[in-house]
Order: C-alpha cells, then sequence, then structure tokens
C-alpha cells in the first residue's frame, strides 16, 4: 500500500525493549505498509538496519527464537565459561564479552559481533541498501553525534549498539563510538534530514523513576542509571519532533532479554490497535 507522503519508521533504542519493534514490523507488512526510510538508534537501528537490508519481521522473529551457532562455536576451554545463547541479541552480548575476556579490545578489527551482522547482511553497503536506512552514534573524541548514511551496515550497526560496559567501542577513521542511544535515542530530525514528510516514531522508553541508593552497587549499575537519566533528559524534545508517534509501554531493564516472545507480541498489540491512525498520518488510505 503506497502512502501519499514520503514517511520515515523511526525506532528508537533501548536495549531488551526494543525487540517491540520486530512486532512492529509484521504488522506493517501483514498490510503492506513498507516506509520510504528507516531511522534507528542501538536496538532499533539492529532491527531497522536488517529489516532494510530485506530481512522481514518474520524472519528475525525466528532469530529470536534460536541460531545455528556452528560457524562461531569456541574451544572447549571458552565454552564452559558461557552458557549457549538462545536467540541473537544474547549471542550479541556473549561474544563481546568473550572478546574481552579472552584478548585485546580489536578496536580496529571486526569481532564476533560483527561478524554475525555479516552473516546475515554481507558486505551492503547503506546506500544500496533497498530501503533508505540512517542511525547515529556517539563519537568519544569530539563528543558529537555522528549519523550514518553510507558506508557497510555492519560497521555502522556495531557501533551505534556499543553500550558502555557492555560493548566494546568501535574505531572508525579517528573516531572512538559508542552507542547512540547515549545522546539520542530517538534520530527524528536524522530521518528528516533524509528526506521524510512524515516521520512516524515507535516510542519504547521506560519513564524515569527514583531508585533507591541501595539498589546501585557496582560500577555497571552506576553507569546503567547515567545512561537511563540521559535518555531521558533528552527524549521529550525529541518525542515532540515526530508527526505520529506509536508508545509501546514495555517496563523492562535494557539487558533483560528473559522474554522476547513477550515484547515483540506487545509491539504487534500496539501496532495493530493503532494501525488506522498510522494510516492517516502517512497518508496511506483506509
Amino acid at each position: 500500500m503506497k502512502a501519499d507522503k514520503i514517511w520515515a519508521l523511526v525506532l528508537m533504542g533501548g536495549g531488551a525493549r526494543g525487540l517491540a519493534h520486530v512486532g512492529v514490523l509484521r504488522v506493517l507488512e501483514k498490510n503492506g505498509l513498507v516506509p520510504d526510510i528507516v531511522a534507528g538508534t542501538s536496538m532499533g537501528a539492529i532491527v531497522g538496519g536488517l529489516y532494510a537490508a530485506g530481512l522481514t519481521g518474520a524472519k528475525m522473529t525466528e532469530m529470536l527464537g534460536g541460531l545455528n551457532l556452528t560457524s562461531y562455536s569456541d574451544k572447549p576451554a571458552r565454552a564452559k565459561l558461557f552458557k549457549r545463547p538462545k536467540n541473537l541479541f544474547e549471542y550479541v552480548m556473549i561474544s563481546d564479552y568473550k572478546n574481552r575476556f579472552f584478548g585485546k579490545m580489536g578496536l580496529d578489527k571486526e569481532d564476533a559481533i560483527e561478524a554475525y551482522l555479516k552473516s546475515c547482511v554481507g558486505d551492503v553497503r547503506i546506500e544500496d541498501l533497498p530501503i533508505k536506512f540512517v542511525c547515529n552514534a556517539v563519537d568519544l573524541v569530539s563528543g558529537k553525534e555522528v549519523v550514518f548514511t553510507e558506508g557497510k551496515l555492519t560497521k555502522a550497526l556495531r557501533a551505534t549498539i556499543s553500550l558502555p560496559l557492555v560493548f566494546a567501542p568501535v574505531r572508525m577513521k579517528g573516531k572512538l563510538l559508542l552507542d547512540g542511544g547515549v545522546l539520542n535515542s530517538a534520530p527524528v530530525e536524522a530521518a528528516k534530514a533524509a528526506g521524510a514528510e512524515v516521520t512516524v516514531l515507535v516510542d519504547i522508553h521506560r519513564p524515569l523513576k527514583k531508585m533507591p541508593p541501595e539498589r546501585i552497587k557496582n560500577t555497571f549499575q552506576v553507569v546503567q542509571r547515567m545512561i537511563d537519566v540521559a535518555w531521558a533528559a533528552a527524549y521529550e524534545e525529541r518525542a515532540r519532533r515526530a508527526d505520529f508517534v506509536l508508545r509501546v509501554p514495555v517496563d523492562l531493564g535494557i539487558l533483560d532479554f528473559s522474554d522476547t516472545r513477550r515484547i515483540t507480541m506487545r509491539g504487534e498489540r500496539v501496532a495493530a490497535a493503532n494501525l488506522q491512525a498510522l494510516k492517516n498520518a502517512i497518508g496511506a488510505g483506509p
């Protein structure tokens, strides 16, 4: 179904909550709604980048349920220390932990995460994707946002998911890149700069709540809380710039991948319930 306006689907970052984007895509596909542009950050960029490269929502749902990791099997000594991952996203996380425990960070090298992404999409470049795609990262050197509109898709995706203390940063052309959500988890402006007349933001942010001091016990929890605070501070301004907001409430932490099916189904239900309003927003008829 062709919309009257050039529209962009903007997929927020949010770790595990970002799997709700897969459910949203499934509803769009069932109804023949294909965005002209996909913009994403962090997990939203992973889902959006795979989709822009041709992976359907149904295929990504399969990937959530299990992986054939034969090509990426570990030596027995390493395998004993890590459980077998149940899905793509656990695999991505565990692979990076292994890299840091058993070798140098390899900032200039392709790591297991990038290798797996390459097995999904090959060496495709962003500018050659069938759907226009943009994603963002934060450069620690300049302190500024970096928006990817060209170059290898896998390298851009690897940069945008580099959550501090979870994934190693990515070095690229004099830049040291971290998760784009640290600065901007809803890249609405990047979508508009790419040519969108209407921006549809899938909002998966979790409202910031007070946290008792005794629950912040270690450095990792300090950094995670710091990121949550930064995201909350930037969210309201970013969300107001979107033309249509599809709110998917998912009250989970960014690293809680315990029930991926429930998260994707939440996205699917919300998208289905708001389908007509979304069609009206993009001019896709009754």
